[in-house]
């Protein structure tokens, strides 16, 4: 390409200097035809540089997909066992109550005798209803 631009500039010149005067739009239209020719090879080098580029990233990309696939397992065990270590080790973090009473509702059971007590029956009676119904559940499926 380059070749081409000087034998273009080589010959021009030569016009010029064996012909006599010419217009200035002609040195114009002159320099707009070598400044397209350079510029079309620019857009040609940077067109094929991009490409060059754009492949060599897309590569990249599948490689590390690759063995980001390969790792991916490895990773998993490690990070679990990372994670159980931690959360083994560490103060455990008590449950926040999923309810609110107010402090008159809680003054009220409060002053009930033995409300500790009666409330622990309840949940216990709950629970074994709760267990014999899935029992019976259990024997109608089989």
């Amino acid at each position: 390409m380059w070749d081409y631009i000087t034998q273009f500039w080589d010959l021009i010149t030569g016009v010029i200097v064996d012909a006599g005067s010419y217009p200035i739009e002609w040195f114009e239209n002159i320099g707009n035809a070598v400044a397209g020719a350079t510029g079309g090879l620019f857009d040609w080098l940077m067109h094929y540089f991009n490409d060059f580029f754009i492949f060599i990233g897309w590569i990249f990309s599948v490689i590390t997909e690759i063995i980001q696939t390969f790792i991916l397992p490895i990773s998993y065990v490690f990070n679990f066992i990372k994670s159980f270590t931690i959360s083994a080790f560490s103060t455990p973090q008590l449950a926040g109550a999923s309810y609110y009473f107010s402090p008159e509702i809680k003054g009220v059971f409060d002053n009930i005798p033995n409300w500790g007590i009666m409330i622990s029956v309840i949940g216990i009676a709950v629970s074994f209803i709760m267990a014999v119904a899935i029992f019976k559940l259990f024997l109608k499926l089989t």
